[in-house]
């Protein structure tokens, strides 16, 4: 008994050694991961690290949950007036769609690996999807508001690794789920960077590192970003969440006050004459 207790003891105190020795880093860093969205949050920069095999070329996506999209089609009645004609649907629109690429999109893969993993408008928005033929107004629309982006050439390289890589992690998958094999392999270091507005919403979203060769395409790594309230923001949508009623009241006080105030500021110098 004693020395199996002390086997297990030796064991134990050479783990963490052996474990950092055969840990595989990651292939994918973003930094930060954890985004704190405050009462003065004005967006982020989110900066991307990949570590990939030389040769690949290579796309980062970063997405979220997708929604269902009601929006109102404007159009000309009697020829003059700017008005809703109608309503348009779009189905499966991710709330947020950045993408950063080593390469023009085109130069990538075949247009049938890139519909596979959403890499471009015109897969993410298929021709055949409800609200297709207004995907151009909706793109221009979520790009105007910071939410979706494509930068093509967005990652720089960095230079070659001289150490080869060992195998890739258990995770490496292709696009059907189906596990990859990549050799190891000399490695080169890409750096980019996300600009995320302030009205992303908060959530976990995923940041998933493509690499293409062959006209193939795999999944290298995945990485998480998360964006969570804190503070005032959060006190007050806890409120408005749970006391519905209360949070109604407040802000209805608090914008009675705010305009007696504003009049008390602002009101013209003929009245104090009197």
């Amino acid at each position: 008994m004693r020395r199996a207790g002390l086997v297990m003891l030796l064991a134990a105190a050479l783990w963490p050694a052996y474990a950092g020795a055969t840990a595989v880093p990651d292939p994918i860093v973003v930094e930060p991961q954890h985004v704190e969205i405050g009462l003065f949050h004005s967006g982020a920069v989110i900066e991307v690290r990949a570590e990939i095999p030389v040769g690949y070329q290579v796309a980062v996506r970063l997405m979220g949950h997708s929604e269902r999209l009601e929006l109102k089609k404007l159009g000309k009645k009697a020829g003059v007036l700017w008005m809703p004609i109608g309503d348009i649907t779009f189905e499966d629109i991710p709330i947020i769609y950045h993408v950063l690429t080593s390469a023009p999109l085109r130069e990538l893969g075949p247009p049938a690996v890139l519909a596979q993993w959403s890499l471009g408008y015109d897969f993410l928005i298929p021709a055949d999807s409800p609200g297709a033929a207004l995907r151009a107004e909706l793109v221009g629309l979520k790009e105007h508001d910071g939410l979706f982006a494509i930068r093509e050439r967005g990652l720089v390289r960095q230079g070659p690794d001289p150490k080869p890589t060992g195998p890739q992690p258990a995770g490496v998958r292709g696009a059907g789920g189906a596990p990859a094999v990549v050799e190891p392999h000399p490695t080169e270091l890409l750096r980019g960077s996300f600009h995320l507005p302030a009205r992303v919403p908060p959530g976990n979203y995923s940041v998933d590192l493509i690499g293409f060769n062959n006209q193939r395409a795999i999944q290298l790594g995945r990485a998480m970003l998360q964006l969570d309230h804190v503070g005032t923001v959060r006190a007050l949508r806890r409120l408005a969440m749970d006391h519905g009623l209360l949070y109604g009241i407040a802000a209805s006080l608090i914008a009675i006050v705010v305009g007696l105030l504003t009049g008390l500021l602002f009101r013209p110098k003929s009245d104090e004459s009197h």
